[in-house]
């Protein structure tokens, strides 16, 4: 007995075992195993996004990939214009300039009822700005390809985890946390998971 613990003892300390999850698809159900609990859920494109992600943890997967197949299958196209051109984002930032004078002006005249009126429409320019901003501040374009595949990517991923949630609460809130959405996206789980198929 006490060789058999100074073997262990000298392969070092055990690691931790992964849980063990399915994610699997059969006829137009899948089958979600997780934390001892299993059930079953009707098809939808989010889950067949996240069982792609699953497949291969820790990677970048771009958006467009999940929405349409393989880069190899289909042309990328350049996305056309930007949201908001140079002119309009720098007419919004002299606007944005000038409403921070007038609500100073305003605030050291105690016209609080100006003043937030002014704050509104400031804070509306800003919401503007970052709709029209990517990630590092490029702008984004009208009819780009890669924008779509982001918004619609994300919006299913986003509602099959919100459906997931109301019937098996445990792989929604892993899922919630670990899963990434974006122009690429990824499944970057804190501690790691044998997903089965």
């Amino acid at each position: 007995m006490q060789r058999a613990q100074d073997a262990l003892a000298a392969l070092g300390p055990a690691e931790p075992a992964r849980p063990a999850a399915v994610s699997r698809r059969d006829d137009g159900v899948w089958t979600l195993a997780l934390a001892g609990r299993t059930v079953h859920v009707p098809d939808a494109k989010g889950l067949r996004d996240i069982a792609i992600l699953l497949a291969v943890p820790h990677t970048e997967v771009p958006a467009v990939d999940l929405l349409h197949g393989p880069a190899t299958r289909r042309p990328r196209t350049p996305g056309a214009d930007p949201v908001i051109d140079e002119a309009a984002r720098r007419a919004y930032q002299r606007r944005l300039g000038a409403l921070d004078a007038d609500i100073d002006e305003a605030l050291g005249r105690g016209d609080d009822r100006r003043a937030a009126r002014l704050d509104a429409e400031r804070a509306a320019l800003l919401d503007e700005l970052r709709r029209a901003a990517g990630l590092g501040g490029r702008p984004r374009r009208l009819g780009d390809e890669r924008e779509r595949a982001r918004q619609t990517v994300t919006a299913r991923i986003r509602d099959s985890v919100r459906r997931l949630r109301g019937v098996h609460p445990e792989p929604a809130a892993h899922l919630a946390e670990a899963v990434r959405t974006g122009t690429c996206c990824s499944y970057r789980p804190a501690t790691p998971v044998d997903w089965r198929r």
